[in-house]
């Protein structure tokens, strides 16, 4: 019996051991989940992180009529390993891990474009806070090698 419960317990509750396993088991999640409830195939591609941000935007709505019926820790936790990958599979030198020095334990930083980003903790703020925190925008943002130079730039002109 206790065989049995244990190999349903590890069906529901996969052991993830390694930063990998985490980031495939959490996408296999995010594609079928836009499959299921937004009806859009995800294939990793940098153009699929605009669906990602639209379908992040649905679930914000849902969040602003009901905040205890969205999982934010699940969803982006799904949907930021999904993001994070696309960059890891479209750009150069992209790589995972589990821990950061700045944001801690199993925060998931992706290294990447001379930084640190945290694809997990933008899907929680874009699901809380809207449209003013874009995946897309972000991607795009981070993306330009100057973007520390363009925002010094704007932070000059809005002091003046």
């Amino acid at each position: 019996m206790w065989k049995g419960v244990r190999e349903r317990y590890a069906q529901t509750h996969p052991s993830l051991a390694t930063t990998e396993q985490f980031i495939s088991y959490a996408c296999d999640q995010a594609v079928a989940d836009a499959t299921k409830y937004d009806h859009i195939t995800l294939d990793y591609s940098i153009g699929s992180l605009k669906q990602v941000d639209a379908i992040l935007g649905r679930v914000h709505e849902n969040y602003l009529k009901n905040p205890s019926s969205i999982s934010v820790r699940g969803l982006s936790a799904e949907y930021g390993a999904y993001v994070g990958e696309v960059i890891c599979r479209n750009e150069g030198n992209a790589y995972w891990t589990r821990d950061s020095d700045v944001a801690g334990q199993k925060s998931y930083p992706l290294h990447w474009n001379a930084g640190e980003s945290y694809p997990l903790a933008w899907c929680a703020r874009r699901i809380t806070d809207g449209d003013e925190d874009s995946i897309w925008f972000k991607y795009s943002v981070l993306k330009d090698p100057n973007w520390k130079q363009h925002l010094s730039g704007l932070v000059a002109k809005s002091k003046r």
